[in-house]
């Protein structure tokens, strides 16, 4: 004799249905989590591969550094007229700088947190053109104390033998806002972080969403080791520049190449 399967009840299934809304309610949040401290271990991979990227050019160019302006991009206006605080989002105009080449994986170029960010944030940069896509294919900001004498104040480093400051405590590559924020109008829009008071470390790995000035960055440093670190230019809570953590008063942490204060 055949028995007949008795239904699931409407009320059942509604249980069900509950059941699983909250688990999976509960599962998000660890999931974005997982997620977020997985793409911080790929930029922070990314990093450490321009490390051991800096050994191979400097052997390569008789120890000196690239001028940070130019060690990814040869010129920020690649045609007249362009838009220069654009190029870091335009893969229109293939990157072309001598430090370039010694990373071949274009994906090493591109924090994945900033490049997701770049989805909502990007318009943000400061003489933003529409015109232009927002498709980042760089996001690491060479220190511009290195491979250079001037266009910092005081002056920088040719050479990575004149840097009289331990290596492990100036950075080489690290990670700047694409917006600007109190006190700091300049933002990534060049290959080089003027760490001199007019260029800060980004704000935007483990900040809140909404507010993405409270975060971390990553850096690389001259003796390839990679590290999270704040900016020294911090956020009052009357929305006001604070550089009470700056080094020596005005400079960004790690910047500065020299182990006397100028």
């Amino acid at each position: 004799m055949r028995t007949r399967r008795q239904a699931f009840t409407l009320i059942e299934l509604l249980v069900v249905i509950a059941i699983i809304a909250i688990l999976m309610a509960i599962m998000m949040p660890a999931l974005q989590r997982v997620k977020t401290q997985a793409q911080e271990m790929t930029c922070r991979s990314n990093l450490r591969s321009y490390g051991i990227a800096q050994a191979m050019y400097l052997d390569d160019s008789d120890d000196r550094y690239p001028s940070a302006w130019t060690s990814l991009v040869k010129t920020e206006a690649p045609v007249g007229g362009y838009q220069r605080y654009c190029r870091w989002h335009d893969p229109r105009y293939p990157a072309d700088g001598p430090f370039w080449p010694y990373l071949k994986a274009e994906k090493v170029h591109l924090c994945p947190t900033f490049n997701v960010l770049a989805k909502s944030e990007g318009a943000r940069h400061p003489s933003h053109d529409p015109a232009n896509p927002i498709d980042p294919y760089y996001s690491y900001s060479m220190n511009a104390f290195l491979g250079s004498t001037n266009g910092t104040t005081p002056g920088g480093v040719l050479k990575r033998s004149r840097i009289t400051r331990s290596a492990a405590e100036v950075f080489f590559f690290a990670e700047e806002n694409m917006w600007a924020r109190p006190g700091c109008s300049n933002v990534l829009n060049d290959n080089a972080l003027c760490g001199d008071g007019r260029d800060w470390f980004g704000t935007f790995h483990g900040a809140k969403q909404g507010d993405w000035n409270g975060g971390v960055i990553n850096l690389v440093f001259v003796d390839a080791h990679v590290e999270s670190t704040k900016s020294a230019l911090q956020i009052t809570p009357d929305n006001r520049a604070d550089i009470s953590a700056a080094e020596y008063g005005r400079f960004e942490k790690f910047a500065y190449p020299f182990n006397k204060a100028p």
